[in-house]
């Protein structure tokens, strides 16, 4: 039975019914010219989606639709028609040709490659904020403008990530998919460690002289309760499961979990994570603290434990910025702390030793700063 759907106004009622797509490009075509309808919030990622090819040419292929999210999520977009054309092997063997063409180029092949040759192409409109862009990075702050410099770094982090395991994300977009597909688009999520796998509809309803078109998420990846790591991150447990010292590994499951009970938000990535404290400045909310481990292997080399801030991302929070400047003094008159690399972030270092003798003390000025903004709001 066809699906149906009402579309009501101050005078009239209008009854939309489910019908075929005339062909597969009509599909293709209304999606391309509108990639929001893509519903990538559904796969936990952060929109808008910025679209970087279409119809990019690989050794295996031309690539339908590649798109990447806000951070720096690769999607690899495949349109089929449905149960007309019920064999949708082809399709996950294209998905995954399209992978391997991709996988192991460097940041700046695949930049070249991919969408700085889409930004200058008449495939990308006149009208879209990415059109001759000179870089992937000036295209983000383009599409997202109120990117901060960490953000863009773990953008770039995570694509590059992407390209050196092959996880990128496959989304196949059909009208509609039949029992045997989503059985296969099952059994490769659970199968492949790193990649994953989207089923999603795009059906289209005529009624009248109107004409819509809907996206809905039919499958999608299977996700722990409480796991929020993108795909090739780190998490919590694999984090502290890496620290060998006992007790400074309980002391940061303490402050984690204090950090929690704050409201405070967690974004992990490759080695480690950002601590983020929402504002009412902005949707994003903006990085506390960094923790990474030993070594210099995080953000901008940071190591181990770093409570303070970024001062370009502190510009769009305003309202909150006399809170930050109280936190990072106080921060600073704990013991052992260190002045962190780079110099223009305000933040402060605290080794291994400094965390275990100041953990209570740290909890206490959180929390005093996650009630100053509070005040503010």
């Amino acid at each position: 039975m066809a699906r149906k759907m009402i579309i009501l106004s101050d005078s009239e009622s209008t009854v939309l019914e489910e019908v075929l797509a005339r062909d597969e490009e009509q599909l293709q075509e209304r999606l391309k010219a509108n990639p929001g309808l893509l519903p990538i919030e559904d796969f936990d990622m952060t929109g808008p989606l910025m679209v970087i090819g279409r119809e990019t040419s690989l050794p295996s292929g031309s690539v339908d639709l590649v798109g990447i999210s806000r951070g720096g999520h690769l999607l690899i977009i495949e349109f089929k028609t449905g149960p007309q054309n019920p064999d949708f092997r082809g399709s996950f063997a294209q998905l995954i040709d399209y992978g391997s063409d991709l996988w192991g180029m460097s940041y700046e092949v695949f930049e070249s490659t991919v969408p700085l040759r889409y930004f200058s192409s008449d495939r990308c409109p006149t009208t879209s904020p990415v059109r001759g862009k000179a870089s992937l990075n000036d295209a983000a702050r383009g599409i997202w403008p109120d990117l901060s410099d960490e953000e863009l770094a773990r953008f770039i982090e995570q694509i590059t990530h992407q390209l050196n395991t092959g996880g990128f994300h496959y989304v196949l977009v059909a009208q509609r998919f039949t029992q045997t597909t989503e059985q296969t688009v099952r059994y490769l999520n659970s199968a492949m460690q790193a990649a994953r796998f989207y089923a999603v509809e795009l059906v289209r309803f005529t009624g009248a002289d109107v004409t819509a078109f809907e996206a809905r998420t039919v499958l999608k990846p299977e996700r722990a309760v409480g796991s929020k790591a993108a795909v090739g991150s780190i998490d919590e447990s694999r984090f502290l499961e890496g620290i060998l010292d006992d007790t400074y590994r309980e002391a940061l499951r303490e402050l984690l979990e204090a950090c929690r009970g704050l409201g405070l938000r967690f974004e992990w990535g490759t080695v480690g994570t950002s601590i983020r404290l929402p504002t009412p400045d902005r949707s994003e909310p903006l990085t506390i603290a960094w923790l990474f481990p030993s070594g210099g292997s995080g953000w901008m080399g940071l190591s181990n434990l770093n409570l303070g801030y970024d001062p370009s991302s502190a510009e769009k929070t305003p309202s909150v910025r006399a809170a930050l400047d109280v936190y990072v003094d106080a921060v600073g008159r704990l013991d052992g702390t260190t002045s962190v690399k780079p110099q223009w972030l305000r933040a402060r270092e605290l080794p291994p030793h400094a965390v275990r003798k100041n953990l209570r003390q740290m909890v206490e000025i959180l929390a005093e700063l996650v009630r100053a903004v509070s005040a503010t709001s």
